[in-house]
């Protein structure tokens, strides 16, 4: 089945509890409870991927210590240092797919938006980034939740 759309997600206060992983002194690995649920049920509809900054091989093992990394194909993992410097290279390779960005940031949201237009972007609001983030004039998330559990139904029917 060829596969239309295409979810891309940050890795920290996204998919990975972080705020967890920091409390065990970087020894414990944790997903939020949803995660299995959402990526199970959108690995049947869409194409998953990784759209994260840091270490990569630091955040790729939080990708396989919480045995997720069977969800996302090497080549839709993208784990940069900068993510707005690499933006363009990665978004432009889903442009002719309907592309969904999940990230609790808000200006990288924007940002992928004012490049990307037909990107529809999902403001995860949870965590440091999410709860001290302010409004950017003139930029809206095309949706925002708390739950990943709510990113289903708007794939869904999206």
């Amino acid at each position: 089945m060829d596969k239309n759309k295409v979810v891309l997600f940050d890795i920290d206060y996204t998919l990975f509890d972080t705020a967890f992983f920091k409390e065990s002194k970087l020894l414990k690995h944790k997903i939020y409870e949803e995660v299995i649920d959402v990526l199970d049920g959108l690995s049947k509809i869409a194409i998953l991927g990784v759209y994260s900054e840091g270490d990569i091989d630091f955040q790729v093992n939080k990708i396989k210590e919480t045995n997720i990394d069977r969800y996302f194909a090497k080549e839709n993992t993208h784990v940069v240092l900068d993510k707005l410097s690499d933006l363009k290279i990665i978004f432009e390779k889903y442009k002719n797919k309907k592309t969904f960005l999940v990230d609790d940031k808000l200006h990288i949201l924007h940002n992928v938006e004012q490049l990307f237009p037909d990107v529809f972007t999902i403001w995860v609001k949870r965590g440091p980034f999410a709860q001290s983030q302010t409004e950017i004039a003139g930029f809206k998330p095309d949706a925002e939740i708390t739950n990943l559990g709510e990113v289903k139904s708007l794939i869904l029917n999206t």
